[in-house]
């Protein structure tokens, strides 16, 4: 089945009945897609995820559903496909969500000064920490001209927003934050000093160019240390020379390849040999400067590299070793 086959607008409308019922939240995580960042269909004045929309309106007119990982033509064709059927599908002008390296900021100043200030847009503190924001090259520079792209008022009503999900803030707060406010509140609020060393981080590598080079992984959207230090990551994951010195050196005192997590090695299991993966042990705002040591590097496969980078907080490979045996 594929894309091709949604052919009945009646399943697009039942899919958008079922995002409305559902929630926005809801219906995604009920299908295992993500917030689009780019098209979206308009029905009756209201915006749907268009990939999502797609792959639930197959389900409903052939019994299965597309998930997101079966849309290989992309956004543009999930569009095309739509508006052949009668549909808009428009990309609108709206800001980004905050990313998990904005929040970051924006936690490690609330942190510093709860209960102690006022938070609206005139006051300093809070012009200061717009203009970093707007300098940092997450967004493309379009994005971050808008004069609405965290600007003072914005980024108030976002320490406002963390307010309202701390359990010792003494006043109402204002509860109208995300998921996302949540989520890097569960992983930061707890240790503060080490969230200040990754802020310094994130503000000394997120202004270069090289901070707008996606990695093409849909897992740096969701890294504990947001982007810029994700790609950081990933880039010493992915240098030559340390992935060949790392490797000769295991098969020199092993003999062998391995996962340092499960044990497998891909020429026994596969018959072909060598797919494994680098990973750089030690979380990058604990390192400073870069990386060359081969101690601070591990041999994991694919499957249990995708865990250590997903899991919260980041676990080292022994411990996911450990962690597996304990379920077993």
């Amino acid at each position: 089945m594929a894309l091709a086959d949604l052919t009945d607008p009646q399943a697009v409308l039942a899919a958008a009945r079922e995002f409305d019922q559902r929630g926005r939240e809801g219906f995604l995580d009920k299908y295992g897609f993500r917030p689009a960042r780019g098209f979206f269909v308009l029905i009756d004045g209201k915006q749907y995820d268009a990939k999502a929309l797609a792959g639930v309106a197959h389900l409903h007119q052939h019994g299965t559903l597309l998930t997101r990982d079966m849309f290989s033509g992309g956004d543009s064709t999930v569009a095309r496909r739509l508006e052949h059927l009668g549909f808009e599908v428009t990309k609108p002008n709206r800001l980004p969500d905050w990313t998990t390296d904005e929040l970051m900021l924006a936690l490690d100043l609330y942190l510093r000064t709860r209960e102690r200030i006022s938070y609206s847009a005139s006051t300093q503190i809070v012009t200061d920490l717009s203009a970093e924001l707007r300098a940092l090259r997450i967004f493309g520079d379009e994005t971050r001209a808008d004069p609405r792209f965290r600007n003072p008022a914005g980024v108030a009503l976002k320490l406002h927003n963390l307010s309202s999900i701390d359990p010792s803030h003494t006043g109402e707060g204002m509860g109208h934050g995300g998921s996302g406010d949540a989520r890097v509140w569960q992983d930061w609020a707890h240790r503060p000093d080490e969230l200040a060393v990754a802020v310094a981080l994130i503000r000394e590598r997120g202004t270069g160019d090289h901070a707008l080079v996606d990695t093409g992984e849909e897992d740096e959207y969701e890294a504990p240390e947001g982007r810029v230090l994700y790609r950081q990551h990933r880039r010493y994951e992915r240098d030559r020379t340390l992935v060949a010195r790392k490797k000769a050196a295991v098969r020199k005192s092993t003999g062998r390849l391995a996962c340092e997590v499960c044990g497998r090695d891909s020429a026994e299991v596969y018959g072909v040999e060598g797919v494994i993966d680098v990973h750089h042990i030690v979380p990058l705002h604990k390192v400073g400067q870069s990386v060359t040591a081969l101690e601070d590097l591990a041999l994991v496969c694919p499957t249990c590299h995708r865990v250590l980078h997903q899991h919260r907080p980041v676990l080292t490979p022994t411990e996911l070793r450990l962690s597996m045996q304990h379920r077993h």
